[in-house]
């Protein structure tokens, strides 16, 4: 198998906002193909109930590429219809 990497982070919502998408259900999307890994997973799960960020999760090829994904998820996928803030990556 092919090596992969994943990241994932923490998007909340613009100026203090909750992040919308966060009240929607979790979901997750493979488009991998041909051994190219992409895989994108969004965790709607705040157990605090405050719903001020979404996780997402990337699995790419490499971790460049997983950061490549998080900008166009942002700038037109996933959360190119929602105000988004702070983006803080987790470890």
């Amino acid at each position: 198998m092919k090596n992969k990497a994943i990241k994932t982070w923490k998007v909340y919502g613009n100026h203090g906002h909750r992040q919308r998408l966060s009240f929607e259900k979790s979901f997750k999307y493979d488009f991998s193909r041909d051994g190219d890994i992409r895989v994108i997973e969004i965790l709607n799960s705040d157990k605090t109930g405050t719903n001020d960020y979404s996780v997402i999760r990337i699995t790419r090829n490499t971790r460049r590429e997983c950061a490549d994904e998080l900008d166009d998820q942002i700038s037109d996928g996933i959360f190119e219809n929602y105000n988004v803030g702070k983006v803080i990556e987790l470890k």
